[in-house]
């Protein structure tokens, strides 16, 4: 396992730590922005504003762990069709992490367009709107669409001193739109749909979720045409790893570590919030004088640490793993 492996695993492990630190730093910075109303309806903590801080912290996490999973995923490429020993368990970790930051994007952006529904005010201004919902949105889908394209059109495998024919440029310009078609029709479903409520003051009813789902469909369709079309050119257009024979005992232990993996990851994320969560004083002190409990070393040790470690041990059992498969598999 050569120093570009190593890095390239090490990159993973770090956009994985991002991530679950600006995850748990989000879900602090929200304990503040959740509205509290009094008895008489009046809002008396919090806000109820659709701009808020942790929306970006959130987004900054799983944006941050993409870039990472990227770069370890190219770094890992280059080794494979360079032929370097040892390159393809690396590749496949480094894919993985690739698809899980893809995910949790997804994730992001689905789960913030559902919790604007019955959040919008009637006052609420439209920069605000913007800036709240549809700018973090469009980050999203454009991270997407960025991350997509350096692992698969644009991976530094493909020789780039290699002179392309029309064909084949015309290949490569299609196989980036067979990826850039169904994230951007959904997005754009998304944003139609969040005009609607706006418009409306309700939820998309049927007519409009037909339309939605026709964007969705449409695009999908789109990306499956230019996607058919790249491959009846008969042009790699992305390069393809060569797969190397393993024995079914290591490849059964790869889908073990894979489930581990997946499973502590989950841990430490739960932990994590949870510690977060116990900092949370809104229901249980009212009027909520201090609606964020001080984060002491009692608290720390008792339910941050015990997380943090979780997190360690999922990166140093991974990063053992991918490791001594890289050097078996070079033997």
């Amino acid at each position: 396992m050569n120093n570009a492996l190593k890095k390239a695993t090490s990159f993973e492990l770090i956009g994985l730590t991002f991530m679950w630190f600006g995850i748990v730093v989000g879900s602090y910075v929200s304990l503040s922005e959740r509205a509290i109303y009094s008895e008489m309806g009046k809002i008396i903590g919090g806000t109820e504003s659709v701009l808020r801080p942790s929306t970006y912290v959130f987004l900054l996490a799983i944006v941050g762990f993409a870039v990472f999973a990227a770069i370890g995923f190219r770094t890992a490429d280059l080794q494979l069709s360079q032929g370097s020993e040892g390159a393809l368990p690396v590749f496949r970790f480094t894919a993985v992490g690739v698809i899980v930051s893809l995910v949790s994007l997804a994730i992001f952006a689905i789960t913030l367009f559902f919790a604007s529904f019955n959040s919008f005010r009637s006052n609420t201004g439209i920069i605000e709107q913007l800036l709240g919902v549809y700018l973090p949105i469009l980050l999203a889908a454009a991270a997407c669409i960025f991350a997509l394209l350096a692992v698969t059109v644009y991976r530094k495998s493909n020789n780039p001193e290699e002179k392309l024919d029309p064909a084949q440029k015309r290949a490569k310009r299609e196989a980036a739109l067979a990826f850039i078609y169904p994230i951007v029709g959904t997005t754009i479903a998304l944003i139609i749909g969040l005009i609607f409520y706006q418009a409306r003051r309700e939820n998309p009813q049927v007519w409009a979720w037909v339309l939605i789902l026709a964007i969705v469909a449409g695009s999908i369709v789109a990306g499956s045409i230019y996607s058919a079309r790249t491959r009846a050119l008969g042009v790699k257009a992305v390069a393809r790893p060569v797969r190397v024979p393993g024995t079914a005992a290591l490849n059964l232990n790869f889908a073990l570590v894979v489930v581990y993996i997946v499973i502590v990851t989950i841990m430490a994320f739960t932990y994590g919030l949870g510690a977060i969560s116990a900092l949370d004083q809104s229901y249980t002190v009212y009027p909520p004088v201090e609606r964020v409990a001080p984060a002491d070393a009692d608290w720390f040790f008792k339910s941050m640490l015990p997380a943090i470690l979780i997190l360690a041990l999922v990166e140093v059992s991974a990063y053992i793993a991918v490791r001594i498969r890289s050097i078996v598999s070079a033997k």
